[in-house]
């Protein structure tokens, strides 16, 4: 089995990211990893993963790994992902379950459900989720890519600079024909980054002018209606207003 990158976009908190690559250090493969330390110079998450990207895609590897800092994989889970990426050849993205910190035996996220105005994670007791499932995108915190797929639809989309990058990455895939999974048998803890703050200004106002450009980008056309949980449910009138919202935010934060 070749060895397989791992793409940390890291800031500040070093003990959560000694403890992520102590974790990928015990994995039962190869793992390689590039760290994009944000901590000076801050290009937020979509540039740094971009960053790694670029790194190893004329690298002799048939995925890439790309994880946040605060999430501790278990020593099986880039095996067994990577086992069911070699069974599964549609599968572009995969996930593994994401496990609440203080009670490993609830899943804050097995994948995702609707993606806008704010990302809703499938989320309940380990037993519930004992069987890989298609998903109609995967959380950021942890994907693991086809290096393939990445070749034929490009890198993550540099109009994202904190949020939103995942869901789009993940639609983009899956309009190309490629497949989302949730792999039930890759488990790993995740402790609450940067992305679930809400009391700094500065990162409000970047995940708003993300969900702005999402939006423009995907819910005034017939393609997110078709790939998305909640698009059947959205009228024009519905996206007109939520946008509105966030412009109104958005411009509140910059005044």
């Amino acid at each position: 089995m070749k060895m397989i990158p791992a793409i940390i976009p890291s800031y500040k908190n070093e003990d959560q990211l000694e403890k992520c690559i102590e974790c990928l250090k015990k994995q039962t493969v190869a793992v390689k990893i590039f760290v994009r330390d944000n901590t000076h110079d801050n290009v937020y998450f979509t540039a740094a993963v971009n960053e790694g990207i670029k790194k190893y895609l004329q690298d002799d590897c048939r995925y890439m790994l790309v994880l946040n800092q605060d999430m501790y994989l278990q020593p099986d889970a880039v095996e067994v992902m990577v086992k069911f990426m070699d069974s599964h050849p549609k599968c572009g993205i995969a996930t593994p379950l994401h496990l609440l910190s203080k009670n490993p035996d609830y899943v804050i996220c097995a994948g995702c459900l609707e993606a806008f105005p704010e990302g809703i994670h499938q989320h309940g007791p380990l037993s519930n989720f004992k069987e890989d499932e298609q998903l109609f995108w995967g959380n950021g915190a942890c994907m693991i890519f086809r290096k393939e797929m990445i070749q034929e639809i490009g890198l993550l989309d540099k109009n994202f600079i904190f949020i939103g990058s995942d869901s789009d990455y993940c639609y983009t895939a899956r309009s190309r024909g490629w497949q989302v999974w949730r792999v039930a048998g890759a488990k790993g803890i995740h402790e609450p980054g940067a992305s679930g703050i809400t009391t700094d200004r500065k990162i409000t106002l970047l995940k708003v002018k993300d969900m702005i450009y999402f939006s423009r980008k995907w819910l005034t056309g017939e393609l997110y209606k078709h790939l998305s949980y909640e698009g059947k449910s959205y009228t024009s009138d519905m996206i007109n207003s939520q946008v509105a919202q966030y412009e109104k935010i958005r411009d509140g934060l910059e005044s």
